[in-house]
């Protein structure tokens, strides 16, 4: 497997990955996703700032993600204790979000090498941690986070939540 920054030929196959993500969510129960967000305006984003990912191999990209150094103003408040003391207007904290794997590539340990690059980029960006938050349903998400190495730090409520549970467990790992 071969992680890159995702690159705007690639955001087609981005939104493919999404929207199996979207029905894997549905299929849960799990009301994460169900509208319109991440919608493909979002995808453009991330790939214009140069914070999406990409996850490849024998040249198809299996796995996505973006990974920002910018922090995340959601994170300023929570029901709980973040790892790290830094806020959105001074983060020394990488985020992850819009966390998706290709369903035929579900079980190969994709999203588990993706978290892995995600903490490289993260050092290499010069911060101490990395923050991620899921549904509190997502549980397949909240495994993978525990197993490798993210401590549970409390719950924050997102500004995005179109109509469905704002309430995400919010995650951080130190790197």
């Amino acid at each position: 497997m071969h992680f890159r920054r995702a690159r705007a030929n690639d955001i087609e196959r981005i939104m493919d990955i999404i929207e199996d993500g979207r029905r894997a969510l549905g299929a849960l129960g799990i009301d994460q996703w169900q509208g319109c967000y991440p919608h493909r305006a979002a995808i453009e984003g991330d790939v214009a700032c140069g914070e999406s990912y990409v996850v490849e191999e024998s040249g198809r990209v299996l796995a996505t993600a973006m990974i920002g150094l910018s922090g995340e103003s959601d994170y300023d408040l929570i029901e709980g204790a973040w790892l790290t003391r830094f806020r959105s207007d001074d983060p020394g904290y990488a985020v992850v979000h819009r966390v998706a794997v290709d369903a035929g590539a579900l079980g190969r340990g994709v999203a588990s090498f993706l978290l892995s690059c995600a903490e490289d980029v993260s050092r290499d960006g010069g911060v101490a941690s990395v923050r991620i938050d899921t549904h509190p349903g997502n549980k397949p998400m909240r495994r993978l986070l525990e197993k490798t190495g993210f401590a549970q730090c409390g719950t924050i409520y997102i500004a995005h939540a179109e109509g469905g549970v704002p309430e995400r467990i919010a995650y951080e790992k130190l790197v």
